[in-house]
């Protein structure tokens, strides 16, 4: 090979060598914002503690909603019973003949 041809061949490999380096440089940068991203996710991924604490009040809240539905679904039962119905309209019936209003 002649002189020049080396310098070429050299010129082509440092190229070479050049754009490999700068895809590493790339590679690197990517993987840093994907670890930065999910140190962020981890920094504000719940703990242990805050899922325990999560925990009691859900089971504060539920338990609140059972007491309140077991009250509302007793009244309910009571207000849809025939029964009391029928005593209702007895004791409005009974009420109106005292008064006299019904009879005259």
């Amino acid at each position: 090979m002649t002189g020049g041809q080396d310098i070429q061949a050299l010129a082509v490999k440092v190229g070479e060598i050049s754009g490999q380096l700068r895809e590493m440089y790339h590679a690197q940068n990517n993987m840093a914002q994907k670890v930065d991203f999910l140190t962020e996710k981890a920094l504000l991924a719940p703990t242990t503690a805050s899922l325990d604490e999560l925990t009691k009040r859900i089971d504060a809240l539920e338990s609140e909603r059972d007491r309140r539905d077991g009250a509302t679904g007793l009244g309910a039962a009571i207000l849809k019973s025939p029964a009391v119905g029928w005593l209702v309209g007895l004791a409005a019936a009974a009420l109106a003949v005292v008064k006299g209003d019904v009879l005259r």
